[in-house]
Formats: structure tokens, C-alpha cells, sequence
């Protein structure tokens, strides 16, 4: 199969993911590309696959949690769509990803889906009438799509940072920021700037780590702490923008100052974790069975509460304890833990481009951490990002640590 032909349903995959009505296309791109990647492994040596050990645990005591799931079918399907669909975007990305061209040509295909999206709100704005997208219903939602933008965030700096050999590549990134943190603002989504600095940070810092220039070295501090600078900015706009606590309407705080204090100090997540910690207390060895919804329909809702507050936990840890209990929060921490080693690995290499994709594996794994302490986006489209992302950092990276020794 001619190489051009093998990477275009993974092309297409990157591109349509976070569009609204695109399933049929998505999974048709998704289980071609798992085709396609169980061909190449039939007729080329493929390297180890990493973290085998840490993806088992989870996904096994994910299916073994149907034995005693409160709704074993549900949990089955949410299986089927959050691990098995994960899995083939992790496995296709980490065999076709091979070398420096693939890698570049699949980052330039998420680079145009993340233009098609900024571009589509935009116009989504405009037929608002409205800067503030908060009620927007494109592209999954705001919250599914402030995540979305979060995890793209570390492979932009990437983009930025990396020596291209296509000329239009920084350019075209350098033009799309200030579109990505103007629909970025429109979300209202507060905890998107939290991550997009420290995610940013884990970018940067990393990369600051190898030798450059002390010219480069001033730029690229110069450009953190801008940066930093308009982050902070935004982020304490969005906050006066939100109401404080929407259980409390009687809160109104009169500055801007008062109005992030009050945010810090009455944010309804506060209830909303001190509610699931008591249901955790309950199942604490098995919870109730994986399925990110599933909580919710097992538990009844207090009368108070709005829809959106009871949807899950708002933190994804408290969510897998509620799903799968201790044993689920240490399985998944041991599969984040793992993959971070492994893209440090990366990015202690000599090579500075290889050590930059290890820095940008880092920056993702922040970014979906730090974004889902408040909330749980770790499912459908922002997980197959995440695992899409995993996949091809790692299989470029595995495939090329080894031709330099690791430091000291």
C-alpha cells in the first residue's frame, strides 16, 4: 500500500475528531487506521510497545468491573467505546508513526482541525450576535471543546519551538493563536487558562533545559512570561464574567478582586466533591462499575442541584473511585505515572527535536491532568485525542530514543 494512501484515514481521523456530526466519518477513519496499522505490524519489525503493563490493569479491571457493575450492560458499552476505541487510536498512531515526516504530517493535520474549529466558532459567534459562546452547542459543547483546545495547547508550542522544514508551518501557528485565545475567552471555561499555563510552563521549561543560545534563552523567557501575562489576564476576565457559585445567587462581589476571591472560596465544586466522596465511602474496593455516567444513575440527585452539576463528579479521580474504586484511581494513576516516565525518557535525549516531542508528551499529559481536576473530560472525543496524541508522540519517540544514549 503506497505510504500516502496507509496515512489517510489517520489524516482524515485528526482532522474531523472534535467537529460536530462527523461519528460515522470517525470511526470509519478509526477502524481503518487500526487496519491499516495491523497490516504494517504483520510486515515490518515494530519497536516494544511501551506501558503495556500500566493500559492491562486499567483496561482489565475496566471489563472485570461488569461483573459486579450496577448496570453490567452499560458498563460493557462504555468498555467497548472508552477503552477499545482508545486502545486502536493509541496502537495506530504509535505503529504509523515512523519518522520525522509522518510525525510532521499528522501534526499538520491537527493543526487543521483546530483551524477548522476556531474558524467555525468564530462564525458560531458572529450568528450569536454575542463574543460569549458559553451557550454553544458546536463541536461537542464548550467544556468538551475548552478541553479539546487544552490539549491541543502543548503541540502548538511545539509547532513554535521546533525547527520545520516547511516554511509555512510557524507562521500559520504564530497567526492562529491569537484566534485560539480569542474562541478560547468565548468558552467562559476558567479552569482552560489554569492548564494552558501549566501545561505551557512544562513546554517551555523543558525545553529551556537543553542547550540554546543565550538569544534564545532570552526569547523564550520573555515569551513565557508574556504569555503568562495575557493567561492571567484572561483568566481573571473569565472569572467576573461567571456567576460565583450558581447555588448562591446572593453572592455578588462588587470588584474584580472580590469576585476571584469569592470564586476561590464558594465554588459549587466544592459541594459537588463532598457529595461523591460520601457515595465513594460506600463502594470504596469496587465502586459502582466503569462507565463515566454511571454514578449518576445509580445515586438520586439532589433536589437543588441542576442538571449539569449532578452529570459526574467534576474531578476525574473522584470519578474512577466512584466507578472503580481505590483500585481504579491507583490504576489509573499508575498508567499517567507510566507514560510520563516514558516521554521523560524522551526528553532527557541529546537530541533536541526528539527531546521536544518528549517535553510536548509531558505538556499533554499536564494539560488533560490539571483540566480534569475540575471536571471529567476523559471520555469520547477528548480521550481519543488523548490517546490519538499518546500514540504518536510515543511511537515516534520509542522508535528514536534508542539511537541516542540516555543521559545521566
Amino acid at each position: 500500500m503506497p505510504r500516502a494512501l496507509s496515512m489517510l484515514p489517520a489524516l482524515v481521523f485528526l482532522v474531523v475528531l472534535p467537529l460536530n456530526h462527523t461519528n460515522a466519518m470517525r470511526l470509519t477513519a478509526l477502524f481503518t487506521l487500526g487496519l491499516v496499522a495491523a497490516v504494517h505490524t504483520l510486515r515490518q519489525p515494530m519497536p516494544t510497545l511501551p506501558v503495556k503493563i500500566p493500559l492491562a490493569l486499567w483496561g482489565g479491571l475496566a471489563l472485570l468491573s461488569a461483573v459486579w457493575s450496577a448496570n453490567p450492560q452499560f458498563s460493557l458499552a462504555e468498555f467497548k467505546t472508552e477503552v477499545v476505541y482508545g486502545m486502536i487510536a493509541f496502537g495506530g498512531f504509535f505503529v504509523l508513526t515512523r519518522d520525522r515526516s509522518t510525525l510532521h504530517a499528522f501534526l499538520a493535520a491537527l493543526l487543521l482541525g483546530v483551524l477548522a474549529t476556531l474558524l467555525v466558532s468564530v462564525v458560531q459567534i458572529w450568528q450569536l450576535g454575542t463574543w460569549i459562546g458559553y451557550e454553544w452547542d458546536w463541536q461537542h459543547g464548550f467544556v468538551s471543546y475548552s478541553t479539546y483546545l487544552a490539549t491541543i495547547f502543548p503541540l502548538l508550542l511545539y509547532g513554535l519551538i521546533h525547527q520545520w522544514n516547511q516554511k509555512w508551518m510557524r507562521p500559520t501557528i504564530a497567526l492562529a493563536l491569537p484566534l485560539f485565545l480569542f474562541v478560547g475567552y468565548a468558552t467562559l471555561n476558567r479552569m482552560l487558562w489554569l492548564t494552558l499555563a501549566i501545561s505551557g510552563l512544562a513546554v517551555l521549561g523543558l525545553s529551556w533545559r537543553k542547550p540554546h543560545s543565550r538569544r534564545q534563552g532570552r526569547i523564550m523567557a520573555i515569551s513565557a512570561a508574556a504569555g503568562l501575562g495575557i493567561i492571567g489576564l484572561i483568566f481573571v476576565t473569565v472569572t467576573t464574567q461567571r456567576v460565583v457559585d450558581p447555588l448562591q445567587p446572593h453572592i455578588q462581589p462588587t470588584t474584580a478582586l472580590s469576585h476571584f476571591g469569592e470564586t476561590f472560596a464558594h465554588s459549587e465544586r466544592f459541594q459537588i466533591w463532598q457529595y461523591w466522596v460520601g457515595h465513594i465511602q460506600e463502594k470504596p474496593w469496587t465502586g459502582v462499575g466503569f462507565g463515566r455516567d454511571l454514578p449518576h444513575m445509580v445515586y438520586e440527585k439532589p433536589k437543588e442541584w441542576f442538571g449539569l452539576m449532578f452529570a459526574h463528579a467534576h474531578n476525574l479521580f473522584l470519578n474512577y473511585a466512584l466507578q472503580l474504586g481505590i483500585p481504579g484511581v491507583l490504576a489509573l494513576t499508575f498508567l499517567f505515572a507510566a507514560l510520563g516516565r516514558q516521554f521523560w525518557l524522551i526528553a532527557r535525549s541529546p537530541d533536541n527535536n526528539l527531546a521536544l516531542v518528549g517535553a510536548a508528551g509531558i505538556g499533554v499529559l499536564a494539560a488533560v491532568v490539571s483540566k480534569n481536576m475540575t471536571d471529567d473530560l476523559f471520555w469520547r472525543t477528548d480521550a481519543l485525542l488523548f490517546w490519538a496524541l499518546m500514540g504518536m508522540l510515543l511511537g515516534y519517540g520509542t522508535r528514536n530514543r534508542s539511537a541516542f544514549p540516555e543521559a545521566v
